[in-house]
């Protein structure tokens, strides 16, 4: 049974800060007037008292009583040995006591009469062992007191990881290494789609200047005696930028630099768009043929579709400025290559026409088809006259006079 209150007896007593067990209740044979004796006689001996109980405990005579508790005796006890002068013991499970400023003190300080006097020094060495497990003030060092003066919470102990076994580990590394190559692949396709569009436009811009800077060094070829005759642009060599693109439905400052050649490095990639070898110079008769990405590294023909039948692309060139006005377009596979002939699609006919075909492919972010478009040079106009008054006063074309000198 427990008891958590302290004894009616002694009303100055602080309550347990722990349970206290009550001993077991059994009969008492004590004779009654031994008992009030014992009771309200402090001072008197607790040897012959022991004696009549035992006494009485062997004769089997009596009448039930029940025990007084741990507490109660130990009361006792202590008034018995304070009448006596005989020193006190501690019990190390005596709950600590505060005084106003707060200090620890020990409650209910207990002396022990003669028939306990062996055991002090046990109890001694539990109190003192006790002690120092506390801190000051009665706290232990792990647990320092709160400003309100009560026991501070223990630190939660780290928790011990579970080693992981062979599967959970290889799905662990499994999925650390799809995190990865997610990340690895979200990288690449910014770079592919965002980055390469700023590295070729800004190629593109440098081509153009150095162009242009060439083209102001450089005289113009003769003029032939029929003026509505266009000079024909003289060969380069691979890998060469020769021309510029205009393209006003692609927006007022859209311009593109035209190399020889129609590899990736560098010219599709770098450079702009590339002429298709052995296909028609700019003004010749014959199909000029130019190839060019729809998506990344610059984009130049990104908006092949939005074409319209009469709309001009302008090539420009040292000599002076092609102008092809856009008819019709088609939709071919790959290896459709009979529409680079001088008469698209009819490859054993030359043709008398000059003729632009520009491929890209088709669909966006697909190589699967060809998207092609044609336009026929319906005009003319030599460097010594000045840009055609469709471009003379666009962004594109103010930005390359500028920065090169045309």
């Amino acid at each position: 049974m427990v008891n958590s209150s302290s004894s009616g007896n002694d009303p100055g007593a602080n309550p347990p800060s722990r349970p206290t067990i009550r001993p077991a209740q059994r009969r008492d044979t004590r004779y009654p007037g031994d008992s009030g004796q014992q009771q309200h006689n402090p001072g008197a001996e607790a040897g012959p008292a022991t004696e009549r109980m035992n006494a009485a405990d062997a004769g089997g005579s009596g009448y039930e009583q029940p025990l007084p508790s741990r507490r109660e005796l130990r009361r006792r006890e202590a008034e018995a040995a304070a009448a006596h002068g005989e020193p006190t013991a501690v019990y190390s499970d005596a709950p600590p006591m505060y005084g106003d400023q707060g200090e620890a003190t020990q409650a209910m300080p207990a002396q022990q009469p003669h028939q306990y006097q062996q055991q002090a020094p046990a109890t001694q060495q539990m109190a003192a062992a006790d002690d120092s497990r506390l801190g000051a003030g009665g706290y232990g060092n792990n647990n320092p007191p709160l400003d309100d003066g009560r026991r501070g919470r223990k630190r939660k102990q780290p928790v011990e990881r579970e080693p992981l076994g062979p599967v959970r580990g290889t799905i662990r590394t499994f999925g650390e290494l799809c995190i990865t190559a997610g990340l690895v692949l979200i990288l690449f396709v910014v770079w592919q789609l965002w980055w390469t569009d700023i590295e070729a436009n800004r190629d593109n811009e440098n081509l153009a200047d150095q162009l242009t800077e060439d083209w102001a060094n450089q005289d113009p070829n003769e003029l032939p005696d029929d003026p509505d005759e266009p000079i024909v642009a003289d060969p380069v060599d691979k890998n060469s930028a020769f021309g510029i693109f205009y393209i006003p439905r692609f927006g007022d400052d859209y311009y593109r630099t035209v190399a020889e050649g129609v590899d990736l490095e560098p010219v599709l990639n770098r450079m702009g768009v590339g002429r298709y070898p052995n296909s028609a110079m700019p003004g010749e008769v014959g199909n000029f043929s130019i190839a060019g990405h729809r998506v990344t590294y610059g984009k130049p023909l990104n908006q092949i579709a939005k074409l319209r039948p009469g709309d001009e692309i302008i090539v420009q060139t040292k000599n002076g400025f092609y102008t092809y006005t856009f008819r019709n377009f088609d939709i071919i596979l790959p290896d459709a290559v009979e529409v680079l002939s001088p008469v698209p699609g009819e490859p054993d006919y030359k043709g008398k026409d000059r003729i632009l075909t520009m491929t890209a492919c088709n669909p966006m972010f697909s190589a699967r088809e060809r998207y092609v478009a044609y336009a026929e040079l319906t005009d003319w106009t030599p460097a010594s006259d000045g840009a055609p008054d469709n471009i003379k006063d666009s962004k594109a074309y103010d930005k390359v006079s500028k920065n090169g000198g045309a």
